[in-house]
């Protein structure tokens, strides 16, 4: 099973409880952020105990994390081995390579002052935006409209290029872009994330809130469209929300797994 039940105990859990609202927590998820969080801050891997005094301290069932790191196993996520009786768990050299390709994304600053294009392509064209280059970000707003970021130049030549208007956006336009740039996401995270200020005074209660605002945050700005966020410009939630979540990450510090038990 991947979706979890959280109990009700506790500051972690009031915030997992809080985080869970929109779209349920996801054991295998929550590990892997777990596992890349630790990977980008030097720690290769993350023993079995620390990851089950995770689990439990913010209220899911330990009891699922075998079922979770089994899928992960056959998915070439995460690899284990095991020293004693204990086991040790980090991500796979291509789980570590998508991890850090995002990295920026994630832990990086708000990209703002993106230039967006309105393209039309030729309408004999099935799967137009599949055409692009990874160097861009589109967002369909018609069959034969799109919203672009990136460079002007990977754009293929017989498509359509315009500036957008100055203009406000169109409401049924705006609706479009919210919705790719997960606005109504971000605006409830914002909500959810001032729970988490009055930070836990143990190494196990901080490795869990810097868990759970990273895998909160990192959910939804994997999902959320760039070039949506271009066209909705600096006032988006998105940044206010990267704010928010970078200045706690900032208060607790980098994760430290080899004290959560200490």
């Amino acid at each position: 099973m991947n979706v979890v039940s959280i109990r009700s105990e506790g500051p972690v859990e009031a915030l997992a409880n809080a985080l869970s609202q929109s779209s349920p927590l996801k054991l295998w998820s929550m590990i892997v952020s777990c596992l890349g969080d630790c990977a980008l801050a030097g720690q290769a891997e993350v023993s079995g105990r620390v990851l089950s005094a995770m689990v439990e301290r913010i209220g899911l069932q330990p009891q699922a994390m075998r079922v979770a790191l089994h899928r992960l196993k056959r998915d070439g996520w995460v690899d284990s081995r095991r020293e004693g009786r204990v086991g040790y768990h980090r991500l796979t050299d291509s789980a570590k390579a998508q991890v850090r390709a995002v990295a920026g994304r994630v832990y990086g600053p708000a990209v703002l002052g993106v230039p967006c294009r309105l393209v039309g392509f030729p309408p004999d064209t099935p799967d137009a935006l599949a055409l692009l280059p990874d160097t861009l970000s589109a967002v369909p707003v018609s069959r034969s409209f799109a919203l672009v970021s990136g460079a002007d130049a990977d754009l293929p030549e017989d498509w359509l290029l315009a500036a957008p208007d100055a203009r406000d956006w169109p409401s049924w336009v705006l609706g479009v872009l919210t919705e790719a740039a997960c606005e109504a996401d971000f605006a409830a995270l914002s909500r959810v994330l001032p729970s988490a200020e009055e930070l836990p005074d143990d190494p196990l209660g901080l490795f869990a809130v810097r868990i759970l605002v990273l895998h909160g945050w990192r959910r939804l700005i994997l999902r959320s469209n760039p070039a949506a966020e271009a066209a909705l410009g600096e006032g988006r939630a998105e940044a206010e929300c990267r704010t928010q979540v970078l200045a706690l990450l900032d208060a607790i510090g980098p994760p430290r797994a080899d004290q959560v038990l200490v």
